[in-house]
Order: structure tokens, then C-alpha cells, then sequence
């Protein structure tokens, strides 16, 4: 009876290599889309001495610095009169009808006599000459000037709040959970996810469509979160995988690429991982993820020897080593080979075996294996 139920077993383990050597026969190409090799994860060539890195992309966490100037130049387009503006309308020949107001929500100046007028995002010459038609109507040929008192109180009022704030001409803004950020007179920003040059040309844009383009913002970066990976799978190390707590910028930033999260993980286990089909899950705070495949097999025996010359590297595979984001999920997931065995391991030996004995005879079927364990994915 022992001989024929360790017949059965070593033809189950036999019938599961020859099934494992296949897959690894047919291990598939790496299923990667097209955005995980190109704008972010451009493929980089290693010069003699040097190696180009990556820009940095903001992550919820960070701290980003936002220095702000006011740009004093000479703009060949005439000033248009804004909200908040406050016009002084002199009257040199009648100095009891000079008046000083303020440009009021709906773009009107109230002046005596001659009550609203219309004056937002008109020059100082037309707003003049339209007050002074007006006033025509209850004076001979009158003489007036038009001029400002007070022009662009945005940027004044700005001035204001940087003079006053803890750290001068610039504010320290915190990246939120959902990666936005909050400065004055823009609504919020993504900044997640972006380089300090991308978000740099967009608060400057931002501010300009908001009427302030003499303002323009320097963006640095203060304090660094630490990137955090997880992997999964048929690793010795299962769990979160990030770079050490750096105290601010000026530390520099340890990026993470996938082979190395794995190898942070404690590396794979040899005779369970399958390497060829690891899964990288990215969220990038989208309601659907993006998910691609990687041949990490493929990358790590790319070596090729030619007789009588030294062992060769083929460089091309490695462009698959992407670099992680925060939140990037690594899954190296079980052979075939190895999930057949834990069948065998679970049911027949520690299942039936156990609960029947050594001496029971049971019909087995090499196949049924395949069916416990369900369709191939």
C-alpha cells in the first residue's frame, strides 16, 4: 500500500515539474503601459560617469516652500483699471468737486453730479474722457484729471500678508492627503504628482489669470515625505518598503525602483517566486489603477557568454526597472509548480492523510490538481 501511494505522489511531483517547466518556457513579455516608460519613467543610458536622474514629483506630505516676487517692468500695454483700485478726479479751476473713490464690485466709480460710471478694465485716458463728457453736462468746458490714488491693491494686499506672515516673502504650505495646496487669491492646486518646474508654470499661470501678472512664485522644496512602497507575495519580507525620514530637502531623496523594493523585501524566495510575471498596481489617486506585468526574470538573466569572450549584459531589459511612487503596490506572485505542491502539501498530506492514515488506498487522478486549484489566470 506504501508503495503504491508513493508511486502516485512521485508521479503527482513529476506531472508538476513537467507543468512547471512549460510556463517557464512560455514566460510572457512584459505587459507595461505606454505611460510607465515615458513621460515619468523616460529609458535612461548610464554615461561613463554619470548617471541622469529623474525629476523628483511631489508627493502628499511634502512641504513646499513658495517664495513670492513682484516683477517691476515696463509693460507696453496700457494699465487697466481693476477692482479695488482707488481714482482721484481733480478739478484744478473748481477745487470743491475733486473727489477720491474707490472702484466698487460691479466695476462702477461714483463720482458727484454725474453718479456711476462704468470703469473696470478700462485705461485711465478713457475712463478721463468719459468723465469728462459727463461732467459737460452740468459744466462750461470743464477741466479735470483723472489718476490713481491706489492701483493693483491685489498685489498690495499680498505684499501685506507676505510682510506679515512668520517667514517674510514666502509661505510654507503643506501638500494634503489629496494633494492639493491652498495659496492666496488661487483656488487650490494639485500638486501631487508634479515636478517643481510643471508646478511652478502653473501657480504662475494661475496667478496671472487672476489679474496679478506681475506676480510671479518660486517653488522649493522644504521637508520631504518619505516614499512608502508595498510588497506582497513570495518575498522573505513581506510589508511596507520606504526610503529613511529625511529631515528637509537638502538631504536628498533615495528613490526606489522596482527591483530594488524588492530587494528591500528581503529578495524572493528561489523556489516560489515567479518572477516573470510580477505586478506593479499604481493609483496615482485615481478612481481606477494602473497595473502593468514585469518580466523581473527577463531583467535579472539577461547575461549572455560567447566562446572565448567575457560574459555580456544586455542593458535594454533594464529600462523595465521602473521607479515606484509613493503608495506603489508589488506583488511577486507563486509558481505553478509551487501552488501544485501546496495542493499536495495541504489536501493529501496534511488532509486526507492525516485523517485516514498511511495504509488507506484512494484513487487520485493527476488532473485533479488542476481542478482544486482552479483556472489558470
Amino acid at each position: 500500500m506504501m508503495k503504491t501511494l508513493t508511486l502516485m505522489l512521485s508521479s503527482i511531483v513529476a506531472f508538476s515539474l513537467l507543468s512547471g517547466c512549460d510556463d517557464a518556457k512560455k514566460a510572457p513579455e512584459p505587459q507595461i503601459p505606454q505611460d510607465f516608460l515615458q513621460a515619468q519613467w523616460q529609458p535612461q543610458e548610464v554615461p561613463v560617469a554619470h548617471l541622469v536622474r529623474r525629476e523628483y514629483r511631489i508627493r502628499s506630505g511634502d512641504f513646499l516652500e513658495i517664495i513670492y516676487h513682484v516683477r517691476h517692468r515696463l509693460d507696453p500695454e496700457p494699465y487697466r483699471i481693476k477692482i479695488q483700485d482707488v481714482i482721484i478726479v481733480r478739478f484744478p479751476f473748481n477745487p470743491a468737486l475733486t473727489q477720491e473713490a474707490t472702484v466698487q464690485s460691479d466695476g462702477t466709480l461714483r463720482l458727484d453730479l454725474i453718479g456711476s460710471v462704468p470703469v473696470y478694465d478700462r485705461t485711465i485716458v478713457e475712463v478721463q474722457e468719459e468723465v469728462q463728457r459727463r461732467y459737460s453736462a452740468y459744466l462750461r468746458d470743464p477741466q479735470l484729471t483723472v489718476s490713481f490714488r491706489q492701483s493693483n491693491v491685489n498685489i498690495t494686499e499680498l505684499r501685506e500678508a507676505i510682510r506679515t506672515a512668520p517667514r517674510g516673502q514666502s509661505r510654507l504650505v503643506p501638500v494634503a492627503p489629496d494633494g492639493r495646496i491652498s495659496l492666496p487669491f488661487i483656488l487650490d492646486i494639485s500638486a501631487a504628482g508634479k515636478t517643481l518646474g510643471e508646478l511652478h508654470r502653473m501657480l504662475n499661470d494661475a496667478y496671472q489669470a487672476v489679474g496679478l501678472p506681475e506676480l510671479e512664485v518660486t517653488v522649493n522644496l522644504q521637508t520631504i515625505e518619505p516614499l512608502r512602497v508595498y510588497v506582497f507575495g513570495e518575498v522573505r519580507n513581506p510589508g511596507i518598503v520606504q526610503d529613511q525620514i529625511r529631515v528637509g530637502a537638502t538631504a536628498g531623496q533615495q528613490e526606489i525602483t522596482l527591483l530594488q523594493a524588492i530587494a528591500q523585501a528581503g529578495g524572493y524566495l528561489n523556489a516560489r517566486a515567479e518572477l516573470s510575471q510580477v505586478v506593479l498596481i499604481r493609483r496615482r489617486n485615481l478612481p481606477v489603477p494602473q497595473a502593468a506585468v514585469v518580466n523581473v526574470y527577463q531583467m535579472l538573466q539577461n547575461r549572455t557568454r560567447v566562446s572565448g569572450e567575457s560574459v555580456k549584459v544586455d542593458s535594454l531589459p533594464y529600462r523595465h526597472d521602473i521607479y515606484l511612487e509613493d503608495g506603489d503596490i508589488v506583488y511577486v506572485p507563486t509558481t505553478e509548480i509551487a501552488r501544485r505542491a501546496d495542493y499536495i502539501e495541504y489536501v493529501w498530506v496534511r488532509g486526507i492523510r492525516a485523517v485516514f492514515g498511511t495504509s488507506t488506498s484512494i484513487d487520485y487522478a493527476a488532473g485533479d490538481a488542476v481542478d482544486w486549484l482552479g483556472p489558470n489566470p
